[in-house]
């Protein structure tokens, strides 16, 4: 175990690696071809071939029907450009699960970034290309509207506003004469490798070339990654994970180094690299930061407060919970928090009206309760700790015959929130039962955690589910430290 969780902890402190590969940005990719008429990417074209999934769709490895879907549609798109009919079998089976689960998109609770958009634009590509799907079928016709509605249509080009993340929803119908105004100087737009690909299809640029050249010579298997780079993300959550766990590295200092330099007027976003900030890496920074006594100024947050809530970004549909308990982590944490009194009791109450009636709570971010509940958990146990046993109840009641807790018979990613969130309680709220977590601290000491952890499911919502692999490793050391400081107290206690 402790080879595992040192090797896990040391990899997290050393971003660069971003997230796993995902079809949909490896298939707008592979779609950027050269004059001759051939992808300048045939290595994603090869990818694509190779990891159909039996059903005969493409996505993560836990069915998302949303997920699956617009992987399987933007790679059927990209087989019909491509492949000169060679591949109709594929691109027929892509269309039979299409067929066959369109209605089921909207019975998540999630909702992918930019699908409202991306999903109509891409049925409209395929119809161009003859492809045989229902295009009768919109299931987001209200949200395409309402957020279209929200954003001027003079700032849709602009790097500053969190659309250009989704640019590709344009298609042919772009304007050529602002498009430019959307690259950043790393030569992606948006840092979002499959809107990179978008742009490059319409301006050659061999600042965009590169970008994409760079994330595949980091994948090095011919796929794409959703989202590049994530530095601040990755440091902002690893930070987060192994603080909790009470890890300690000297490096602390370097990357506080760099998160404070980065800090702008309205925080931070996933990237340095990235003009747009957001709440939710602005919290998780400003915790890293506070905690290692750098003058944080939390009014920071002032430009995302609507009073009874906080929200992520501007021009969004609806509120990130997750984000939202950041805040409120935060505001428990450091005294000098505006209003802090306040603020603590709005935001108790927002989670007290999110919680779900089982007794957890989901977000906008991550698919799995278990990544909300356990933060919620964190958050309350010394501002409601009513509301966090409530979700403690909920975690020991939720979990799977084989003592584990999540998606598929359980994952490594979302056992490690649940023992984060019962080890935290137990030290700080009450003592849980630990008999409960004797078989996920096997799953967590064992040889095969090590072999799990090279290939975790997608839990993470972007356009897409992905895996964003340092921060994954980084929850599951941040556990397993804590379980081993559990069993080293245990014994001395019995010794």
């Amino acid at each position: 175990m402790q080879t595992v969780t040192f090797q896990s902890a040391s990899y997290g402190m050393h971003p660069e690696e971003g997230t796993k590969g995902v079809a949909y940005d490896t298939a707008w990719t592979a779609r950027v071809r050269g004059q001759d008429g051939k992808s300048l990417f045939p290595e994603c074209l090869s990818w694509l071939i190779a990891n159909q999934k039996q059903d005969g769709s493409w996505g993560g490895q836990i069915e998302n029907f949303q997920d699956r879907i617009i992987s399987t549609l933007s790679a059927i798109i990209a087989l019909k450009e491509l492949s000169g009919g060679k591949h109709e079998d594929r691109i027929r089976q892509g269309e039979d699960y299409i067929w066959n689960h369109v209605d089921k998109m909207k019975t998540h609770f999630h909702r992918l970034i930019g699908l409202e958009l991306l999903f109509p634009s891409l049925m409209e590509q395929a119809e161009a290309l003859d492809l045989g799907l229902p295009y009768h079928s919109n299931p987001f016709r209200k949200q395409y509207e309402e957020k279209l509605a929200k954003i001027d249509e003079s700032l849709w080009y602009s790097p500053l506003v969190t659309l250009s993340y989704s640019l590709e929803f344009l298609n042919d119908n772009v304007d050529m004469t602002h498009l430019p105004e959307a690259q950043l100087p790393n030569g992606s737009v948006a840092t979002s490798p499959a809107t990179t690909a978008f742009f490059l299809r319409h301006i050659r640029s061999e600042k965009a070339f590169g970008y994409l050249k760079k994330i595949l010579s980091l994948t090095n298997d011919g796929s794409i990654m959703t989202v590049y780079p994530i530095e601040v993300f990755e440091y902002g959550w690893t930070m987060y994970n192994l603080m909790l766990a009470g890890l300690y590295f000297e490096r602390y200092a370097e990357i506080c180094d760099f998160l404070y330099s980065g800090l702008k007027r309205t925080g931070v976003g996933w990237s340095t690299e990235l003009p747009v900030t957001d709440a939710d890496d602005t919290a998780l920074a400003c915790r890293a930061l506070s905690a290692m006594d750098y003058p944080v100024d939390f009014k920071i947050f002032e430009p995302y407060n609507m009073r009874d809530y906080y929200i992520a970004f501007n021009f969004e549909l609806d509120p990130s919970v997750s984000t939202n308990i950041h805040i409120l982590d935060i505001a428990r944490l450091s005294l000098r928090f505006p209003d802090r009194e306040n603020v603590m009791e709005r935001l108790i109450k927002f989670l007290e009206k999110e919680m779900q009636p089982g007794g957890f709570w989901l977000d906008k971010w991550h698919i799995s309760p278990y990544y909300t509940t356990s933060h919620a958990i964190i958050a309350l146990s010394d501002t409601c700790p009513s509301l966090a046993s409530r979700g403690i109840s909920w975690i020991l009641n939720s979990m799977n015959p084989n003592g584990t807790w999540g998606s598929n018979g359980g994952t490594l990613e979302e056992t490690a929130y649940a023992i984060q969130a019962l080890m935290y309680y137990h030290h700080h709220v009450e003592h849980v039962n630990l008999e409960f977590i004797h078989q996920a601290t096997h799953m967590l000491q064992s040889r095969k955690c090590h072999s799990l952890l090279g290939n975790p499911p997608e839990l993470w919502i972007g356009k897409v589910l992905y895996t964003p692999i340092r921060v994954v490793l980084s929850v599951v050391a941040s556990a397993q430290f804590m379980l081993k400081a559990q069993y080293v107290q245990s014994f001395s206690v019995a010794g």
